[in-house]
């Protein structure tokens, strides 16, 4: 092992060329066979045709300041959603046959095969720019242009199928943003139509319940404060008249008491003569009007309450009078002695005035009985005094009666008003709540119909063509030379493959081959370097088989390039034609110059647009 290692033989580039000479015919065999397969691949495939028609976006021509349209979304949204409406199975299958594209695919029923190869022929492809934005800061990624293109067999299908893309992406363009726009216009109208029946029905609700609620509506607060106000100061008018009457009906009795009801008989002097009931009544009257202007120790005072006692003894109402004249007297000086200690509203105070007030009218009442028993003889009264005083009680008692019943009406209006008072802040509630659902029902409206006339108008702007449009810049052009396949590309591919598959061919023949050939064979199985080499010796016979295989290779090869040919030249493409080829291709190259220097410009002038309008704002 020491000695194979110490003598290992290192591989040098004569060995290799040993190894590829000697391996030459399954190399170029390999090499052929590759070759001419990718020759025939590369000529076999049929020529594809593409046409392309390039469409610029413009902008609106009315500023959006002005009228917004009502057309939503972006616009590559918008191309990539018209491509797709575009390449539907009943689109495509309507292209079909309006360009009679694939009759024989038609006629055996392969619909959905041919819809399919239409289907991958179509490609859209968008040109985007940076460009500045005024409602942004910094750049963003606009859509100019973009192109739509369609790949065929032959180049007048290919510009006829491009052609018809175009234009229907034009008119489906238009009538989609028509569409929509009108879309948008009808859903207004039809929510203003609901939302104005919405408010009318809030209209007559809220015109109901003011009927219903008209006396206790928030406008008429004040009005109604003022009228309970009102009704306070009538209701305290009505009892102070009511007191007055009172009062006036004790006077026209008092008075009428002392009043008799026939005329005065009088002596001969002319002196009146008095019963004494008449004389009792006379002076418990101006008992009654002193002591309310004297003290109990005044001398009038004392003077009448003397004559009454004196009187009492003649009649049972006259000793009445008398006890309760005296009782009078002293509850009067009890209270005039109270009122020094204590206060008006002292208890003691309080029940002594109770004690004289009650007294005192005791004591009316007897001056009032013994008149109703003058009164209660048959003998009609015709003292025209008596007979007027009667006449005004009976009409103070009217005027009472009346004025009792006006106290009544007044509390009872007082009532009304403060329960109306009292059912206002729940009225204004309710008012306020339809209010302001009719009040923002409104406001809706208003909005509605203002979204409505702007959405009129962005209908207007897409019918007159004045908003973003698609326009066809660049018309379908005939191609000229195919785009695919790449003939030259795959032949050189090819070349690759064969120089690979040739060494390929090399090493897995060197692989499997097990003989021992020069010294790197006897390195490898002895360890050791030979001593002497003697070269092979090639004799007449060596050489002539040489030669023969030589020879045969050339002729092999010359057939195999001969048969291609002619497998070209009448099978797929004149070998002619075939070589003008090229100035088609230059052609090609020039017309694809021109349409990429069409799109540039159209792409400079819509960013120009964009700045002038970036300016104007």
């Amino acid at each position: 092992m020491e000695n194979a290692a110490s003598h290992y033989y290192a591989m040098e580039l004569s060995d290799y060329l040993d190894i590829l000479k000697r391996r030459r015919v399954p190399f170029f065999i390999t090499f052929a066979i590759i070759l001419i397969i990718s020759l025939i691949v590369a000529y076999i495939l049929p020529p594809v045709y593409r046409s392309e028609a390039t469409i610029l976006i413009e902008k609106q021509d009315i500023p959006r300041d002005l009228v917004e349209t009502t057309v939503t979304g972006y616009v590559q949204e918008r191309i990539i959603g018209i491509k797709q409406s575009l390449i539907t199975y009943d689109n495509l299958i309507d292209i079909a046959k309006t360009l009679n594209l694939y009759p024989d695919m038609r006629k055996r029923g392969d619909l959905s095969e041919m819809v399919a190869l239409i289907r991958n022929s179509i490609s859209v492809e968008m040109l985007n720019i940076q460009a500045s934005d005024s409602k942004s800061k910094g750049q963003t990624t606009a859509t100019v242009s973009f192109t739509v293109a369609y790949e065929a067999e032959e180049p007048k299908i290919a510009r006829k199928v491009t052609a018809e893309l175009a234009n229907r992406y034009l008119a489906e363009n238009k009538q989609s943003r028509s569409k929509q726009a009108v879309e948008v216009s009808a859903f207004l109208q039809e929510e203003a139509e609901a939302l104005r029946k919405e408010i009318e029905k809030q209209e007559k609700a809220l015109a109901v319940f003011k009927q219903e609620q008209r006396e206790r509506l928030p406008e008429l607060m004040n009005l109604n404060l003022k009228l309970y106000e009102k009704a306070e100061e009538n209701i305290e008018s009505s009892k102070g008249r009511i007191l007055t009457l009172e009062d006036k009906i004790t006077a026209l009795k008092s008075e009428l008491s002392l009043t008799d009801p026939r005329k005065a008989v009088t002596t001969e002097e002319g002196k009146i003569i008095q019963t004494p009931s008449q004389r009792l009544s006379a002076l418990t009257v101006e008992f009654l009007q002193a002591n309310t202007r004297y003290t109990p120790s005044h001398p009038d005072v004392i003077k009448l309450r003397r004559e009454i006692e004196m009187l009492g003894g003649q009649s049972k109402s006259a000793a009445e009078a008398s006890q309760l004249v005296t009782k009078l007297t002293q509850s009067r000086s009890k209270l005039l002695e109270s009122r020094q200690q204590y206060s008006e509203n002292h208890p003691d105070v309080m029940k002594l005035k109770s004690i004289v007030s009650t007294l005192e009218t005791r004591l009316r009442n007897i001056v009032i009985t013994g008149a109703e028993k003058s009164e209660s003889n048959n003998i009609p009264a015709d003292n025209p005094r008596f007979v007027a005083l009667k006449t005004q009680l009976e009409t103070t008692y009217s005027n009472l009666t009346e004025e009792k019943s006006k106290l009544a009406s007044h509390r009872e209006k007082l009532r009304v008003y403060e329960k109306r008072l009292f059912e206002t802040p729940v009225v204004e509630r309710d008012y306020k709540s339809l209010s302001r659902d009719y009040a923002n029902a409104k406001a809706k409206y208003q909005e509605l119909k203002s979204k409505q006339l702007k959405a009129k108008l962005a209908e207007q702007l897409e019918a007159g063509g004045k908003g973003e449009r698609f326009v066809l810049t660049g018309s379908a052009y005939l191609p000229t030379s195919p785009d695919s396949p790449n003939r030259l590309g795959i032949v050189l591919l090819g070349g690759l493959l064969a120089f690979g598959g040739g060494l390929g061919s090399v090493l897995l023949g060197e692989y499997n081959d097990n003989s021992v050939r020069g010294r790197r064979g006897i390195v490898e199985i002895y360890g050791a370097l030979p001593i002497v080499v003697i070269p092979y010796i090639q004799n007449a016979n060596d050489a002539a088989r040489n030669l023969k295989k030589r020879l045969l290779m050339v002729v092999v090869f010359f057939v195999l390039v001969a048969s291609t040919l002619a497998f070209v030249h009448f099978y797929l493409k004149p070998l002619d034609e075939l070589f003008d080829e090229p100035v088609d291709k230059r052609a090609a190259k020039a017309a694809k110059v021109v349409d990429r220097e069409k799109k540039a410009e159209a792409a400079a002038e819509v960013v120009n647009e964009n700045e002038k309008e970036s300016i104007d704002k």
